[in-house]
């Protein structure tokens, strides 16, 4: 086997690993995205509590509704939308590109 061979067969187990990794993380991706969409449901079948404002504005102690709520909109805006986001460019980032993150 030729150097140029024994290279371009690296490329390509490079990019076959490259492929396979890629496939991977769009998965992850999609598999987060359901989790989040999950996770909106639950959001949105927990009514808020009828002292909700009223929680909020004299600090007083969560009760469920509001803890439950307050929670999740706190996973779904800091952790779980921007996952999804870092997820979906990192799957298709190429080298010289701006960094996902």
């Amino acid at each position: 086997m030729t150097s140029a061979a024994r290279r371009e067969g690296g490329c390509v187990t490079a990019n076959m690993e490259e492929t396979t990794v890629r496939k991977a993380i769009a998965r992850a991706a999609r598999m987060q995205r359901r989790l989040q969409q999950h996770l909106e449901d639950v959001l949105a079948s927990v009514p808020p509590s009828p002292r909700e404002e009223e929680i909020y504005e004299q600090g007083l102690a969560y009760d469920f509704p509001t803890e439950v709520r307050s929670c999740l909109e706190c996973i779904l805006e800091d952790w779980m939308r921007p996952a999804s986001q870092d997820l979906k460019k990192l799957s298709v980032w190429r080298p010289g590109e701006r960094p996902v993150h």
